[in-house]
């Protein structure tokens, strides 16, 4: 890693950032050798210029301010990551995308998840909350961020094995699931009629946590016996996103036992 590196958490430890409210993006950057400015933007959500130990990042001043700090955070990752590369101009698709990739991008969005939701912080405000939208709707309220990130972040660190699919045209583009949710365990590309995310496609309202078979989006030969909680949404005309929540945990118990 570039000398210039400093990690997400080491920046906080330097500013003495402790709580959610204190996370302010625009003084992390300057700290970091960044100035954010805010413009109206045509086909991108952001994009940095560096030169030297200096850099501008230019966010789109039209999104809404979730947005706006995670796409900052996400430029910032890049100049923390990546300096002495061609600038990079990120859209709001190419950032959700990324999530799915293993390239600059991916490690941009991973560093803006770190710095603006601090693991030891966000762990404690998700404690013991539902895997739901609702859930990570408050959440991105509290860190104010976008809800992919959030919803992301609530998978990773939340108190409850779940899995975060996202969909693009009645298909699996990408998918986390949490540490404690076995490798066994993956999405099939594409819902099955019995599920939430379905619906959705075929142009049904409701978005409300409903319990389905497993089998209806785990592809895992015995999940026809057992139960998830799904929770999914459209972000967009032809993009889904879809929690999955193991609230009984039977399958992950048997699973743990059969291994």
């Amino acid at each position: 890693m570039d000398p210039v590196y400093k990690s997400p958490s080491k920046v906080l430890k330097e500013l003495g950032i402790t709580e959610p409210h204190e996370i302010d993006i625009e003084a992390i950057a300057q700290h970091c050798g960044a100035t954010i400015v805010y413009e109206n933007l045509e086909g991108c959500e952001a994009r940095i210029l560096g030169n030297g130990a200096r850099a501008i990042i230019t966010v789109n001043s039209r999104s809404p301010v979730g947005r706006r700090r995670f796409s900052a955070g996400h430029e910032l990752g890049h100049w923390m990551r990546d300096r002495g590369k061609i600038g990079f101009i990120c859209t709001e698709k190419g950032m959700n995308t990324a999530w799915g990739s293993m390239d600059d991008e991916r490690g941009a969005n991973e560093y803006a998840a770190d710095i603006l939701m601090p693991k030891e912080m966000f762990v404690a405000e998700s404690r013991n909350k539902p895997i739901t939208f609702e859930t990570a709707s408050a959440l991105k309220s509290t860190f104010t961020t976008s809800l992919t990130a959030t919803a992301i972040r609530l998978v990773q660190h939340g108190s409850f094995p779940a899995m975060l699919i996202y969909s693009e045209n009645g298909t699996r583009k990408w998918f986390k699931r949490g540490d404690d949710v076995p490798d066994s365990l993956w999405p099939h590309d594409s819902p099955k009629p019995a599920t939430a995310a379905a619906d959705l496609m075929l142009g049904k309202s409701g978005s409300e946590p409903i319990p389905i078979q497993a089998d209806g989006w785990i592809s895992h030969p015995r999940s026809k016996w057992y139960e998830v909680i799904e929770h999914s949404i459209k972000t967009s005309p032809t993009t889904i996103l879809t929690l999955l929540w193991w609230k009984n945990e039977k399958q992950l118990l048997d699973l743990d036992e059969d291994e």
